[in-house]
């Protein structure tokens, strides 16, 4: 490998001609042979240096992407530099940069001692020193993989021994007959620099793009695949080596020449050793490592903690998709010329040019609301999948992978920037789960990292950056709009772009405003693709007349249909997909008789416009009977009010309860969640892990609709909270079991029953509250810096999935962990009043409706329900608190006539929530830690009349 570089310009470029260095291990054997031949010649040492065999050799010809330095003090002075010139990070690049020095210091210690015995050049010295300062520049563009990094020298530094103090004892040069003699007793310190040298070689290639060809990409060690050894298990081999050598140094400085024949004994012991620990263990390994390997991309896959939501949509879109639909996009010219410049390697590790050139590897996507992305973005994905073949250079070039994101405002619960950036580090993840660099990375990433902590964003972002560097990558992110900061959405995508080659192409509504450090006017950046009603009507027309002939077809119009009538309906599209398959959902309704069906299609005017099919859809559903639109107002409130996402099992439970009564779950009335589209008019789809609206248009509408004239509204929030709040309790009080969830720990128990007087204080968790009404908090980490405040009150943190150990009794009870932590939440929103300055929309008067009343009387008359409760939120990390119920209630039961019946159970509840609030308190605070430890124990505490 030749190494050419420009003093003008940060930029290293490699022409690859090296071996592996790991032949720099077999140094000893080309030593002992220039020797004999050395023997015959005279080498004046005062003018030329004896070279270090394949060491020097390979370290002076394979340094990738580094500039040479001359001495360690000038390495100091570069890592300095790269560490200044940070832009965000540079107080964390100087922390790490001093371990790195300290590493560079007994290196160069043990660079004198070589000297002493083999005078050499210093071009490998020079080489090193740059290995040195590359992996530090490399890794110092991954925040995470810096830190990683830097761990493992500072591991090296501390297994390295003294080699100043052993310099010291052998300051004396020795001349070309003691060299000869005592050149052995510097062997190990030789191999030590060949096998630091050979793993920072590896961690460069783990930070860089290489090809197919390259050795040290899918073969460093040149063994098979089962017997590849990933970067932890590489170092872990490479500390026992170092502690071994160290033991050999030792022995050889501090022999004597009396103890010949032992030292020669214990040198060839050493040597077996070594070259054992370089050598692979035999293929009955292979099943076990494989093995390993799979346990550590589920455990990085934990640690990213994403949400598998976004494939639910790619997968739902694609089942209806139109055959011969969106072809006109692939051949448009932008998204061509986008698409078709070829990946290569050295484009990829040109910092300079990928800092200065990422705009034109960026294509924006716009169209109006409805025009239909989500199904083109599908096609785009599947488009950049099938074509990626095509646009390699050569055959040792990487094809390209496609990862791509979907945001959905009917998804409130996964559309943050990080949700997408931990969807698509995750699916790099899998894609290259194989690779040897990605299962370096990997590798490098989860050691020592504990099991139970998740990724930050800076991890997940540093993550991604590294994979893209390694791999040529397509990005396709659908629904910019509707990410929760589209802002810092589009912070991210630079940063991404500047640290690899990768494309992105980003769908959204013309709305979206592109931020100013995307344009280069002098180049046509920002690139961007309008998409006007005119680009798809050619295609949405075949669509309709398709789809309405096979209705026709199938007797839906009855026997008289006049099919001119398909063609005028078609020709009214106006280019907006959502309104068209929107259309098909109601003309498919059973609820409809083909009489009505065709009187619509008679009466176009009438189906004009999104918002007027949506109007004929609802007035549809109020003809269902009672309690089936009870059933679908249900669907709708907690889809568009929920906390967060119950799992599918929670939500078919939530929807079936009937404020009140038990839930009866095998019989006529209970509702599958196969039957919400059916139901809804497929104004809500049901995905294999997700239940969402089929467009976020559905809920604007809800919102927007006058509820005196249409019982699914969902204009008055505060209305649905409490149907929300009477769901919640109502399943506390009557669905629950009556007994502990878990077994007690008999030793916490006793430790309960013999303390009174010590009190433990409130928990660390408990202090930490976020949550207006139930003044507590998860122990899950606290959100991001970044994440925008949310809105006030603010909501219960929402898992993501259950945890990998489910219990039995959370498993059986799917809906309890939504209805423990956040029926006080709902309950506390719907009786909030309104701020002053709420606009008249906001402060829409309704008759005072209190659909929680007689479900929470009964459950606070229910102490085994209650104590149930009260365990459950323990166990959930969300210790209760009703503090804030009790004023709001309070203010209720003021405006309540106290003669009324409800006027009366009020005051008995109210009396109820403030005694349950005051013994909820005494709980937390003396015996919080004890409880938290065992939750069961509150069914032996009887210091509250709520519990037993």
């Amino acid at each position: 490998m030749r190494v050419n570089a420009s003093s003008k310009s940060n930029t290293i470029r490699f022409e690859d001609t090296r071996p592996s260095f790991i032949q720099a291990v077999s140094w000893q054997t080309e030593i002992a042979a220039m020797d004999t031949t050395m023997e015959d010649k005279t080498i004046n040492h005062t003018h030329r240096t004896r070279p270090l065999g394949p060491l020097e050799r390979t370290l002076s010809a394979n340094t990738r992407y580094a500039l040479p330095c001359a001495s360690f003090a000038l390495l100091a002075e570069n890592l300095s530099a790269a560490s200044r010139k940070s832009k965000n990070h540079s107080g964390a690049l100087a922390s790490r940069r001093e371990k790195f020095l300290a590493f560079a210091r007994s290196m160069d210690s043990c660079f004198d001692l070589i000297a002493v015995a083999i005078p050499a050049s210093s071009d490998w010295h020079s080489a090193f020193w740059g290995l040195t300062c590359a992996v530090f520049k490399m890794a110092g563009t991954y925040v995470v993989v810096l830190d990683k990094v830097t761990e493992l020298l500072e591991s090296l530094t501390h297994l390295l021994p003294d080699y100043g103090q052993l310099l010291a004892a052998h300051q004396r040069p020795l001349d070309a007959q003691e060299r000869r003699g005592r050149e052995s007793r510097f062997e190990p310190v030789m191999l030590v620099v060949a096998d630091v040298a050979q793993f920072l070689l590896e961690l460069q290639a783990m930070l860089t793009r290489t090809s197919h060809g390259d050795p040290l990409r899918h073969n460093r060690l040149f063994s098979p695949t089962y017997l590849w050894r990933p970067l932890d298990s590489r170092f872990a081999q490479l500390e026992a080596r170092l502690v071994r050598n160290k033991e050999w140094l030792k022995r050889e400085l501090g022999g004597t020449q009396t103890e010949y024949a032992i030292t020669e004994k214990y040198r060839a012991e050493c040597r077996e050793f070594l070259d054992k620990s370089a050598a692979e263990e035999g293929a009955q390994l292979g099943l076990q490592r494989m093995a390993k390997r799979t346990r550590r991309i589920d455990r990085i896959k934990t640690w990213l903690d994403s949400n598998c939501s976004y494939r639910d949509i790619y997968e739902h879109r694609l089942k209806q998709r139109h055959p011969n639909t969106c072809a006109w996009f692939l051949d448009n010219e932008k998204y061509c010329r986008w698409r078709n410049i070829p990946f290569d390697q050295e484009s990829a590790n040109d910092t300079d040019r990928l800092e200065n050139h990422w705009q034109h590897r960026v294509l924006f996507v716009q169209a109006e609301s409805g025009f239909g992305k989500s199904y083109l973005s599908g096609i785009v994905v599947d488009d950049l999948s099938s074509e990626a073949r095509n646009l390699s250079i050569d055959d040792e070039t990487e094809s390209p992978s496609t990862a791509f994101y979907h945001f959905s405002a009917a998804q409130s619960y996964c559309i943050h920037p990080d949700d997408a950036l931990r969807a698509l580090t995750d699916q790099l993840i899998h894609i290259h789960r194989h690779d040897r660099s990605t299962l370096d990375a990997v590798s490098l990433l989860v050691r020592k990292t504990p099991a139970h902590e998740k990724a930050t964003p800076d991890d997940v972002l540093s993550t991604l950056a590294l994979l893209l560097r390694q791999h040529p990558t397509f990005l396709v992110i659908d629904g910019i709009d509707e990410c929760s900061d589209v802002t810092l959405l589009l912070r991210y995508i630079p940063e991404l772009c500047r640290k690899s080659d990768t494309r992105v192409i980003l769908f959204g509504r013309t709305q979206v405003r592109i931020p100013n450090e995307y344009h280069k006017w002098a180049s046509g950046a920002p690139h961007v693709i309008s998409l006007s009603s005119d680009s798809n009507k050619h295609d949405l027309e075949a669509y309709i007349i398709e789809n309405l002939h096979e209705l026709a077809d199938q007797g839906y119009f009855g026997i008289s249909m006049d099919r001119s009538l398909i063609t005028a309906i078609a020709q009214t599209c106006k280019g907006n997909f959502l309104w068209a398959s929107t259309l098909l959902k109601y003309l498919r309704s059973p609820v409809l008789s083909p009489d009505e069906r065709r009187a619509k299609l008679e009466k176009p005017h009438e189906l004009d416009g999104l918002e007027a099919i949506y109007a004929h859809i609802l007035a549809l559903l109020e003809f269902r009977p009672e309690a089936e639109r009870r059933f679908v107002v249900g669907v709708f409130r907690l889809l568009a009010l929920g906390i967060h996402k119950p799992c599918m099992p929670g939500f078919q439970n939530a929807i079936n309860v009937s404020p009140g009564q038990h839930t009866i779950e095998f019989g006529s009335s209970f509702i599958t969640n196969e039957a919400i589209p059916l139901l809804t008019c497929d104004l809500v789809e049901v995905m294999p892990c997700n239940v969402t609206f089929a467009h976020n248009s559905v809920r604007e509408y809800l919102q927007a609709v006058d509820p005196q004239t249409n019982s699914f509204s969902l204009h008055d929030e505060k209305l649905a909270h409490a149907h929300l709040a009477a769901v919640c309790i109502s399943f506390l009080a009557f669905d629950i079991p009556k007994r502990p969830l878990g077994p007690t720990n008999p030793h916490v128990s006793q430790l309960l029953l013999a303390s009174h007087a010590q009190s433990s204080a409130t928990s660390m968790q408990t202090n930490r509250s976020g949550d207006s009404g139930y003044k507590s908090t998860s122990s899950a980490p606290s959100p991001p810096e970044h994440h925008p405040p949310a809105p006030a009150p603010p909501t219960a943190p929402a898992p993501s999935a259950h945890p990998p150990c489910q219990p039995q009794w959370d498993a059986a009870l799917p809906f309890l962990r939504y209805a423990s932590l956040c029926w006080p939440i709902h309950l506390a929103r719907a009786l909030t009043p309104p701020p002053p300055t709420s606009s008249p929309r906001q402060s829409h008067a309704t008759s005072p409706q209190y659909p929680w009343l007689t479900s929470l009387s009964t459950f606070l008359t229910d102490r085994a329900a209650v104590t149930t409760w009260v365990e459950a939120s323990w166990r959930y990390n969300l210790p209760p608190n009703l503090s804030r119920l009790v004023p709001l209630l309070e203010a209720v039961k003021s405006r309540t006539p106290p003669a009324t019946v409800e006027g009366r159970e009020l005051r008995w509840v109210v009396h109820g929530v403030r005694e349950l609030s005051e013994g909820l308190n005494a709980v937390r605070e003396g015996w919080g830690h004890r409880v938290r430890e065992d939750p069961g124990l509150v069914w032996g505490w009887r210091g509250g009349r709520g519990m037993i």
